[in-house]
């Protein structure tokens, strides 16, 4: 598995904006979509998540392209885009993320905006949100969630809105996001060890506790973000 180069991850991005996929998720979107299905408590097949990319009624996995080369070599560099978040995720020396999220500037100020991202995120736990649940359900879980919905949500009550109605308070939602993504993942990584190396009599983990939540991974350097 190699990573996207920047030129494919340009190539990748001018596809989505201007190809005949017209109703596809831009590149900031996508990735944020990628990252759910990757952290989650279940990563389901391709098939399932691969046409929501291109259209919310889609049903095949290839892309409306101008040929059959080019709807494969698209749905090669979103395969691959998703194994190299995976591979972050599980890398030996602890998760990390490297979110594509865009920057915009503001008086002069560069300013991360993340607010693309988090919606791709939200559709991603969306498309497994009977398996995500356990999680929507506890305090934790909505703490973690919390930058990514006030970021994410089209439809937030005024009192929420507020709090992301400047680039700045944007920007600081977004700076929120990679630990709260690394700690949703160590969540889910905890449960799939629980289930897979079992409970002793007590209703204890058998085998190496999880890391305290929030503790585990980091946010790797990334692509320059994108400039709008």
């Amino acid at each position: 598995m190699r990573p996207l180069s920047e030129a494919e991850i340009e190539q990748l991005d001018q596809f989505l904006l201007y190809s005949e996929a017209e109703d596809s998720m831009t590149l900031d979107m996508l990735d944020g979509y990628l990252h759910a299905l990757a952290v989650g408590p279940a990563r389901p097949r391709p098939t399932r998540w691969m046409p929501r990319i291109w259209s919310e009624d889609a049903t095949d996995m290839m892309p409306p392209a101008r040929d059959a080369a080019e709807a494969r070599r698209m749905v090669g560099l979103v395969t691959r885009l998703y194994d190299s978040i995976v591979a972050g995720l599980e890398d030996e020396q602890g998760a990390a993320i490297s979110p594509l999220w865009s920057s915009f500037e503001d008086r002069g100020v560069e300013r991360d905006d993340a607010q693309i991202w988090a919606a791709g995120f939200l559709a991603g736990v969306d498309l497994c949100l009977q398996e995500w649940q356990p999680l929507l359900d506890t305090q934790e879980g909505q703490a973690w969630m919390r930058p990514l919905r006030l970021l994410g949500e089209e439809e937030l009550e005024p009192r929420e809105q507020a709090l992301r109605a400047t680039a700045a308070a944007r920007e600081k939602l977004t700076l929120e996001i990679p630990e709260a993504v690394l700690s949703m993942h160590a969540y889910w990584d905890a449960s799939r060890r629980a289930a897979l190396e079992g409970v002793d009599e007590t209703g204890d983990e058998v085998g190496k506790p999880p890391a305290e939540p929030g503790t585990r991974g980091s946010t790797r350097p990334r692509p320059a973000p994108r400039r709008h």
